[in-house]
């Protein structure tokens, strides 16, 4: 292979690797903030996370033959313990439990809904409170910032320990653009 090709192979390699994975010219430690430089949608950053430790933050898995931008997905708490998750894109690259809705609120001006994670066998009316017991998620889509365009966001909370529906919406409420 003479000079040239060596180049030209090396450039496209690199270039490859530039499209298929943005994240790795990132670098600024803030994994939200790394996330917003390969995306067009606007990542939102949780200032409120129920006193719970960030297990991960990167992206997220997508379903088969998804070919909108990388979604975020941050897991904060332990998997055997209290817990939550948070999916942000636009598109969503997967999809979400069902739930029984349990509270509509104002999330940063935008409708928000509350869906619990409950035992149909029950008969019972699904309630905010069973959250706790069930798990449930809260989706919104919150405002695009500049040429950035509106994001998705869903915090879902399962497991053992889930946390509450307030929380849920609590954590919403705490999300911020990264800039």
């Amino acid at each position: 292979m003479g000079i040239r090709s060596a180049v030209v192979a090396g450039i496209t390699s690199v270039a490859l690797l530039a499209t298929a994975a943005p994240a790795l010219a990132m670098g600024s430690g803030n994994p939200y903030e790394d996330m917003q430089v390969g995306v067009r949608y606007t990542v939102y950053e949780p200032t409120y996370v129920a006193g719970l430790k960030q297990i991960q933050v990167g992206g997220a898995i997508a379903d088969a033959g998804f070919t909108g931008d990388e979604n975020l997905s941050a897991e904060y708490g332990r998997s055997n313990g209290r817990n939550f998750n948070i999916r942000e894109g636009n598109p969503m690259s997967s999809d979400i439990g069902v739930g029984a809705l349990v509270l509509t609120t104002t999330v940063q001006g935008r409708k928000a809904r509350v869906y619990g994670y409950c035992d149909p066998s029950t008969g019972k009316k699904c309630t905010l409170g069973d959250v706790t017991r069930y798990g449930g998620h809260l989706a919104v889509t919150l405002p695009g910032v500049g040429t950035l365009t509106d994001t998705v966001v869903w915090v879902e909370t399962i497991g053992p320990k889930p946390v509450s529906g307030q929380q849920l919406v609590q954590i919403a409420k705490g999300l911020r653009p990264v800039q």
